[in-house]
């Protein structure tokens, strides 16, 4: 989204694309059509200062579908574009998101399964990651404590709460908290 809006702002603003008609494409794949509105939203928000209500009034008419989380198995509830662009503006009002401030090497690096999936949801507050796994238990075996243990430290996370099943030896703490 970060990257996306960034692009597009400087492609809107470029002396080379004053006189053009800049267009954004993406086919009737329902998924791929959710998430091109979303980013086109998502500009219109952070860079045009829109409501969420105005944004997601630009697609009106067209057959947008809910988004879910990448879990298997049959979705239990609805997360509709509205519902975006309604939490990144309280994202925004909050001082969540701070498109000046947003640290894009350091989202990409984190973020990347490779580096053990953690993403800020409030930043310096709240962190999601994946659940760690005993080495024994299956191909995740680098997401182990050990693994999480030194990059929960350095993002100064200090305690942790579970909400899924404790794949992990019980033995081994995350941090002083678990």
């Amino acid at each position: 989204m970060h990257s996306f809006c960034l692009e597009l702002e400087k492609l809107l603003t470029s002396s080379d694309f004053k006189m053009a008609t800049i267009y954004h494409y993406c086919s009737n794949d329902p998924h791929k059509k959710a998430n091109a509105a979303f980013l086109m939203g998502t500009y219109a928000i952070t860079y045009l200062s829109r409501t969420a209500e105005e944004a997601y009034k630009l697609f009106e008419g067209e057959k947008i579908v809910p988004f879910r989380d990448a879990a298997r198995g049959p979705c239990t509830y609805k997360c509709t574009l509205l519902h975006c662009f309604q939490a990144l503006e309280w994202a925004l009002k909050l001082g969540w998101y701070d498109k000046a401030k947003f640290n894009v090497a350091e989202y990409e690096k984190y973020s990347s399964v490779e580096n053990g999936d953690l993403n800020w949801i409030i930043p310096g507050k709240m962190m999601a990651f994946s659940t760690p796994v005993d080495v024994s238990e299956g191909e995740d075996s680098k997401f182990t404590p050990e693994f999480y243990i030194p990059i929960l430290r350095k993002l100064g996370v200090t305690t942790i709460f579970r909400v899924g099943a404790k794949e992990y030896d019980k033995e081994v703490p995350l941090l002083c908290n678990t």
